[in-house]
C-alpha cells in the first residue's frame, strides 16, 4: 500500500488547493524555517485522526483553517485528503485508491471522509488500524519529538510498540469487547433488577391465571356441553315436529274428505228438502182432482143406478105388460155383482167420501132390490132413459179411466215420496255415523294438536335457554342427533346447571389482569430468554477477551523480541558498537481511590500491575546509568534506531520524519541516510530536513517557501529528470 497524494485546501499556511504527490520510497521536503513545511506533517496527523490540537501546534480546531493575510482573506474551512494506492486490497475496500480525508470549519465541527463519503471517527480509527496505523502514531515524528520515545513511560512505550507490531486492532477490539462486557454486565443488572421486581406481581398474576384457568376450563367444558346439549335438543325438537306433522297429514287429510262429505250430504238433505215442497202441492192437486173425479163418479154411478132402476122397472112392466117378468134370481145375481164390485172398489181405501158415496149405492141397491114389485107404473121413455144410461156409463167409464190414472200418478208419487224420505233417512243417518267418524278424527287431531302445543312449549323453553346461555355461546346452533328421551335431556340440562354453579362459584376475572399476566409472563419469559442470551454473550465476550489477550501477549511478547534484534544491528550501525534491548517490565498500578473512603478507611489503596517497556542502552566506551544521562545526539540516535528497529520489523505504510536527523553530526548523518535507503526498500518515506546527506537520498524533493502573503508554495524537482537533464 503507498501513499500516493496529498491534497490540501486552506490547511494552515496552505490557503490554495496544494498537491503532493509521492511517486518515489523517499520524498524530501525543504525550505527555510517558517515556510509551512512541517504542516505537511502536521496535516497527515490531522488526516490520521490527532486530537490533540496541542499536538498540531495549535490551540483550537479554528487554528487548522488558514487565518488569512494583509493580501488574502481568511478561510471558512480547511481540508486535507491521503489518497492510497489499494490495488492489492490491503484496506477491506473494493476501490483500486482510498481516499482519507478531514474537514474544519470555524465553528469548529469536524467532517470525516473515505472516498467522500461521510463516516465517523471511530471508522477512520477501525480502517486505520487494520494496516497498521495506530493512535500513538509512531509512525509521524514531529518536529523536535526525535526523542519522544525515549520520554515516554513504560507503558506509553507498550503502546508505541504494539502500534508497531500492527496489534491495535486487537486492542481495539479488546476494548470494544470490554465495552459490550460491560454493558452486557450492566444490562444483566438491569434485568436482574427488573425481573426481581416484576416477580411478585407475577406470582399474583399467576395466581389469578390459575384461577381464570379453572374459570376457562369450566367454560370450554360449558361450551361444548351447551353446544351439545342445544344441538340434541333442537334436533329433538325438529324430529318431534317432524313425526307429529306426519301423524297429522292423515288424519288431517280424512277430516277434511269426512267434512267434504258431510257437507255434500246435508247439501243434498236440503235440496230434498227443498224439493219435496213443491211436490205435496202437487200431491194435494191430484188429490183434489181425484176427490172430484169421484164425486163425480158417485153422482154418475147414483144416476146410473136410478135410471138403470127406472128402466129396470120400465122393462119389467113392459114384460108384465106383455107377459114377461124378470126373474128374482137374476135381479138378485145382477145387485150381487154390482156389490161384489163395489167391494173391490170399497177395499182400495181411496177416500173417506168415496167410501161412504159407495155404501150409499150399495144401500140404494138393496133398497132397490126390497122394493123390486111387478105393479104397473107410469109409462116413461124406455129409449131416451136406454141412451141417457149408455152415456152415462161411458162417462162413469171415462171417470173411471181418469181416477185410476190419477190413482196410479198418485200412488207413484207417495212411492216417490216415500223413496226420497227413505233416501233422505239414510243420507241423515250416513250423516250421523260421518260425523261420528269426524268426531272420532277431530279426538285425534286434538291429541295431536295436544303434542303440537307441547313442541311448541318446548321451543319457547329452548329459545328461553338459548337466551340465557347467550354469554357462553359464540357459535351457530346446528341440529345434531336428537335426545332419545326426554329424561335424558332433562339429565343433561342438570348437568349445565350444575356447570353454571360451579362457574359463577369460581368468580370472574378481569380480562384485563390476564391479559395483564400474558404481557408480564411474556416480559418474564422475554427477560429470562434475555439474560440467557446476555449470559451467553458474556461468556463469549470473556472467551474472546482471553483469546484476544492470549493473542496480543504472544505476539507482543514475539515482536519484542524480534524488535530488539533490529534494536541492536540500528544501534551498532548508529553508535559502531554498543547493545541496546527492550525489557518488558510490570510496575504497581494505583487504583483511585475515593477522597471520603480514603479518608475515614486505614486500608492501603489496591493495587495492580500493569506491564511497561524499559529501554537498556550500553554505548560503547561509556557507561551510563539511566536515559537521562544521555546527551541530545546520543537520545535522537537511540530513538531513531528503536523506530528504525520497529518499522523493520513491522513495516508501516509510510514514515514521517520530521527534522529527526537535525541534531546528527555529518558522519551520522551520512549512516541515518544510508539507513534511510535501506527502510525505504520496505516502507515509503515522507522526509522534511535540512540535511543535504538526507536530501540525497530523496527520489523527490518540495521546496516549500512563502511569499508577502502569507501563503505556503512548492516548488518540485525530481532527481532522476534533473540528473537526466544535466546529462
Amino acid at each position: 500500500m503507498q501513499l500516493i497524494r496529498l491534497e490540501l485546501s486552506g490547511f494552515k499556511s496552505f490557503a490554495k488547493n496544494t498537491v503532493l504527490e509521492f511517486p518515489h520510497p523517499i520524498s524530501a521536503v525543504v525550505g527555510p524555517n517558517g515556510s509551512g513545511k512541517s504542516n505537511v506533517a502536521d496535516s497527515i496527523r490531522w488526516v490520521l485522526g490527532e486530537q490533540s490540537i496541542k499536538s498540531l501546534r495549535g490551540k483550537k480546531g479554528e487554528d487548522m483553517i488558514f487565518a488569512g493575510s494583509n493580501t488574502t482573506q481568511r478561510q471558512s474551512r480547511a481540508s486535507a485528503v491521503m489518497v492510497f494506492d489499494n490495488s492489492k486490497r490491503e484496506f477491506p475496500l473494493e476501490f483500486n485508491e482510498v481516499s482519507i480525508g478531514r474537514r474544519v470549519y470555524r465553528d469548529g465541527s469536524n467532517e470525516y471522509l473515505i472516498n467522500d463519503s461521510a463516516v465517523r471517527l471511530k471508522d477512520i480509527i477501525e480502517l486505520l488500524a487494520k494496516v497498521g496505523f495506530g493512535s500513538t502514531q509512531h509512525h509521524i515524528i514531529g518536529q523536535g519529538e526525535a526523542d519522544r520515545v525515549l520520554y515516554a513511560s513504560p507503558s506509553e512505550r507498550r503502546e508505541m510498540i504494539e502500534d508497531a507490531l500492527g496489534l491495535k486492532i486487537f486492542h481495539l477490539r479488546r476494548a470494544e469487547a470490554q465495552r459490550k462486557l460491560a454493558r452486557t454486565q450492566e444490562n444483566i443488572k438491569q434485568v436482574q433488577s427488573i425481573q426481581k421486581e416484576i416477580q411478585p406481581h407475577l406470582k399474583f398474576l399467576k395466581s389469578q391465571a390459575d384461577k381464570f384457568k379453572i374459570s376457562y376450563e369450566l367454560r370450554d367444558t360449558l361450551k361444548r356441553e351447551l353446544a351439545e346439549y342445544f344441538s340434541r335438543k333442537l334436533g329433538m325438537i325438529e324430529e318431534s315436529s317432524r313425526r307429529v306433522s306426519n301423524e297429522k297429514e292423515k288424519p288431517f287429510a280424512e277430516l277434511k274428505k269426512l267434512e267434504s262429505e258431510i257437507a255434500a250430504l246435508r247439501k243434498k238433505i236440503e235440496h230434498g228438502d227443498r224439493a219435496a215442497k213443491p211436490g205435496d202441492a202437487e200431491e194435494k192437486e191430484i188429490e183434489e182432482k181425484l176427490r172430484k173425479i169421484r164425486e163425480e163418479e158417485m153422482l154418475s154411478l147414483r144416476e146410473l143406478g136410478r135410471l138403470e132402476g127406472v128402466i129396470a122397472v120400465e122393462e119389467r112392466a113392459e114384460r108384465a105388460r106383455a107377459g114377461e117378468v124378470i126373474p128374482k134370481n137374476d135381479a138378485e145375481r145382477m145387485i150381487t155383482a154390482i156389490d161384489t164390485e163395489l167391494d173391490k172398489i170399497l177395499k182400495r181405501e181411496i177416500i173417506g167420501e168415496i167410501l161412504s158415496a159407495l155404501q150409499d149405492l150399495k144401500t140404494l141397491l138393496k133398497n132397490f132390490l126390497k122394493n123390486l114389485t111387478a105393479e104397473k107404473r107410469e109409462e116413461i121413455n124406455l129409449e131416451g132413459k136406454r141412451s141417457e144410461l149408455g152415456a152415462l156409463k161411458a162417462k162413469i167409464e171415462k171417470l173411471s179411466e181418469e181416477g185410476k190414472k190419477l190413482a196410479e200418478e198418485y200412488e207413484t208419487e207417495i212411492a216417490n215420496a216415500r223413496k226420497e224420505a227413505e233416501a233422505t233417512r239414510q243420507d241423515e243417518k250416513k250423516v250421523y255415523q260421518l260425523e261420528l267418524e269426524a268426531g272420532k278424527v277431530k279426538d285425534s287431531l286434538r291429541s295431536i294438536e295436544l303434542g303440537e302445543e307441547k313442541i311448541k312449549l318446548l321451543k319457547e323453553e329452548f329459545e328461553r335457554e338459548i337466551e340465557e346461555s347467550k354469554a357462553h355461546m359464540d357459535w351457530k346452533i346446528v341440529a345434531a342427533e336428537a335426545y332419545s328421551s326426554g329424561e335424558e335431556a332433562e339429565g343433561a340440562r342438570k348437568k349445565i346447571e350444575r356447570l353454571k354453579v360451579r362457574l359463577e362459584e369460581a368468580g370472574g376475572i378481569d380480562p384485563t389482569v390476564i391479559k395483564e399476566y400474558g404481557d408480564v409472563s411474556s416480559r418474564d419469559e422475554y427477560l429470562t430468554k434475555e439474560l440467557a442470551d446476555l449470559e451467553g454473550s458474556k461468556e463469549k465476550l470473556e472467551e474472546m477477551m482471553d483469546e484476544l489477550e492470549e493473542k496480543l501477549t504472544g505476539d507482543f511478547k514475539g515482536g519484542v523480541s524480534k524488535i530488539n534484534g533490529e534494536f541492536q544491528k540500528f544501534f551498532e550501525t548508529m553508535f559502531g558498537g554498543g547493545n541496546a534491548s527492550l525489557k518488558v517490565i510490570k510496575r504497581e498500578k494505583r487504583k483511585k481511590v475515593d477522597k471520603e473512603e480514603e479518608e475515614f478507611s486505614f486500608a492501603e489503596a489496591s493495587e495492580d500491575k500493569e506491564e511497561g517497556i524499559d529501554i537498556i542502552v550500553d554505548l560503547p566506551r561509556k557507561k551510563i546509568k539511566s536515559l537521562d544521562t544521555l546527551s541530545g545526539g546520543e537520545r535522537a540516535l537511540t530513538s531513531i534506531a528503536l523506530l528504525f528497529a520497529m518499522s523493520a520489523v513491522n513495516p508501516p505504510p509510510f514514515l514521517v520524519l520530521d527534522e529527526t536527523d537535525a541534531a546528527l553530526d555529518e558522519a551520522n548523518s551520512q549512516r541515518y541516510a544510508k539507513m534511510l535507503e535501506n527502510l525505504s526498500k520496505n516502507t515509503q518515506l515522507i522526509l522534511i530536513t535540512h540535511n543535504r546527506n538526507t536530501m540525497k537520498c530523496a527520489g523527490i524533493l518540495y521546496g516549500v517557501t512563502m511569499g508577502s502573503d502569507g501563503i505556503s508554495k512548492l516548488l518540485s524537482i525530481k532527481f532522476e529528470e534533473a540528473g537526466a537533464l544535466v546529462a
